[in-house]
């Protein structure tokens, strides 16, 4: 924007008719001025909820997918293949030795603090904020009387938990906690039994969540994919206990599990768009197939042509209008197939009997 354009100058003269304005006020007694305007459209009424801004349209979908498993992907990669990072560190040179290393310690999965961990909290806290919204909606379904929408909550609660057993050492606690009342250890240090435990809560909540949606065929792909990625992290780590095992698989795998159930909520909450819309479903299907209704066909009476010619030579001139008007009826009978026949010998006499009575008359 150049320095002297009239818009610049607009903004300028609203700005001072603003901080006049409460000046004024306060200077004339009244109460200390704000200290700050803002429009009506900036009240928390007024501003979009998260549903709103789910993608519904199948393009916006592929693209929201398609850039998490990129990103995911991308980080995942470079972390693990570290001859990039060894060229990027020969192309600067040795004075940013430090930076590269630091760059290595940020990117590398191995480490406890890597960006694909972080990636995949995120993206499990947006899965969760998403599986809420999911509930909000299916909350106001009116054939729903078993409560099925308290699923997507503990959806979003099952969500959190694995988000903060990723970071906190919670299944290492239970499964020593459990080992210890039973004196059963499962696995080391009782991993089994956290792994039981979660395998149990995550089935059933998913299977509660995904079996009662329309299009549930998208979700149950990616959540089917997000579990059994967890599962090559857990299997990677149950195996490093014993024997040499890459300890960067289990953490990028836990990154890519959580990046599958994100895309999972995302498609749930798109098939429950649809639903809420009337876009899904088989009444959906039925309205889109249903046909126009065709307008009605004018149907045409052909002029008769069953009259003789000896009939027409006896047939005085002023009967010849009488007879070519076969519409003509007494009340006394109604016939609703007299257009599309002929009239017989004894109706057109008694057409001609009444056509010399009215003309006497």
């Amino acid at each position: 924007m150049a320095p002297g354009s009239p818009r610049r100058e607009q903004r300028r003269r609203l700005l001072i008719s603003w901080n006049r304005g409460p000046a004024v006020a306060a200077g004339a007694g009244g109460d200390a001025p704000a200290p700050a305007e803002y429009a009506p459209a900036a009240l928390p009424e007024r501003q979009p909820a998260v549903a709103a801004l789910l993608p519904v349209r199948l393009a916006r979908f592929a693209a929201s997918a398609a850039g998490i498993v990129l990103v995911t992907a991308a980080v995942t990669a470079v972390g693990f293949h570290q001859p990039v990072l060894g060229a990027a560190g020969r192309a600067v040179g040795p004075k940013f030795a430090g930076s590269v290393a630091a760059l290595r310690a940020c990117l590398d999965p191995r480490l406890a603090q890597s960006l694909a961990g972080w990636l995949g909290h995120v993206f499990l806290l947006a899965g969760a904020a998403v599986a809420l919204a999911v509930r909000s909606m299916r909350r106001h379904r009116r054939d729903d009387f078993s409560g099925r929408y308290r699923a997507w909550g503990w959806m979003a609660c099952v969500l959190c938990g694995t988000s903060c057993a990723a970071h906190v050492p919670v299944g290492r606690f239970v499964g020593t906690l459990i080992s210890e009342a039973t004196g059963i250890t499962l696995g080391p240090a009782g991993l089994g039994w956290w792994v039981a435990i979660t395998a149990t809560l995550l089935g059933g909540v998913s299977l509660w969540t995904v079996l009662p949606l329309h299009e549930r065929l998208a979700t149950g792909l990616w959540l089917g994919a997000g579990l059994a990625a967890w599962t090559v992290s857990t299997a990677a780590a149950w195996l490093g206990a014993s024997r040499p095992v890459d300890p960067g698989i289990a953490p990028a795998a836990w990154a890519a599990g959580g990046a599958f159930v994100a895309i999972a909520m995302l498609a749930a909450a798109r098939s429950v768009i649809r639903e809420v819309r009337g876009e899904a479903g088989a009444a959906a299907k039925q309205t889109a197939a249903k046909p126009a209704p065709a307008p009605a066909a004018r149907v045409t009476v052909a002029p008769q042509a069953d009259r003789t010619a000896g009939e027409s030579r006896e047939q005085p001139a002023w009967m010849s209008g009488a007879t070519a008007t076969a519409d003509y009826t007494d009340g006394s009978d109604v016939d609703e197939d007299r257009e599309t026949r002929h009239l017989s010998k004894a109706e057109r006499k008694r057409l001609r009997k009444l056509a010399r009575m009215n003309r006497a008359a």
